[in-house]
């Protein structure tokens, strides 16, 4: 594993994978490149060969040839590294050729119309979930996380959702490895409690953030399967406590359940 020290990111290097031959150079690029983007600030070449666990002089010859290729930018002044705007121009196409993102987006929006919050699309990748879509709410006062950021499983409603209705066995593998970290004191932090809440997400059809992940924030998510009933992805939406009654959660949770639900039937109809 190469662990992005404080950054918090484990990546899985693609030469442990048994019997796959790979290029090491593009493999390091590669790790350079998620580095900076999970760092959302401009790093220096020995924050950033430390970081690789990789020689210096290797390091800067590695970000050079980035550089020159418009990838990543370099201050003149401080000399950091940051992505540069061609990884921007290549997200955006990437993002439109995202065809899970692009059909739902009518979807999330309805539920943003339903409920006044933002609505997220979010589907699992390795042992977090990213955000694949969104529409934003008009509140001056709201939630919304960058398209392709990621977050932890147990403590939000959209994982909790992605983990409750895997295979039991694909479950059981992801619990085993995830690190139930403490955010707020709320965060679910025990399998055995974990595990309780899961099979209460299956019985009732829905999950919930109820601060564990932030305080002051709570999210609503329900499940989108398709054709073979396997879990796709997870719509919810968040959005500030103060508005997140117990009044309005009753009638956004029928919001929430109503569009995850005919998302399934159109996914299943395209079969």
């Amino acid at each position: 594993m190469i662990n992005y020290l404080e950054k918090g990111v484990s990546v899985k290097k693609t030469t442990e994978i048994k019997g796959t031959k790979t290029i090491k150079s593009v493999e390091k690029a590669f790790h350079v490149i998620e580095y900076l983007a999970v760092s959302g600030e401009s790093e220096g070449v020995t924050e950033i060969s430390n970081a690789m666990d990789t020689g210096v002089s290797a390091t800067y010859h590695l970000l050079n040839t980035l550089r020159e290729l418009g990838v990543i930018s370099q201050n003149p002044v401080t000399k950091k590294y940051k992505l540069g705007l061609k990884l921007w121009k290549i997200g955006i196409l990437a993002y439109q050729q995202n065809e899970l993102a692009t059909v739902l987006l009518p979807y999330l929006r309805r539920l943003r119309e339903m409920t006044g919050e933002t609505a997220n699309l979010t589907v699992l990748d390795g042992d977090k979930i990213v955000y694949i879509a969104q529409s934003e709410s008009e509140h001056l006062l709201k939630m919304f996380t960058r398209i392709g950021a990621t977050a932890p499983l147990h403590c939000t409603g959209a994982g909790k959702i992605l983990l409750a209705y895997l295979p039991k066995n694909k479950q059981n593998q992801l619990l085993d490895t995830i690190e139930l970290k403490r955010y707020t004191s709320k965060t679910l932090t025990t399998r055995k409690g974990l595990n309780k809440e899961l099979e209460q997400i299956r019985a009732q059809g829905y999950g919930r953030d109820d601060e564990e992940r932030e305080q002051g924030v709570r999210c609503i998510g329900a499940p989108v399967f398709g054709p073979d009933n396997q879990i796709i992805c997870s719509i919810s939406i968040s959005g500030p406590k103060v508005r997140f009654s117990e009044e309005n959660q009753i009638k956004w949770i029928k919001a929430v359940k109503e569009i995850a639900d005919e998302a399934t039937d159109f996914l299943r109809s395209l079969d």
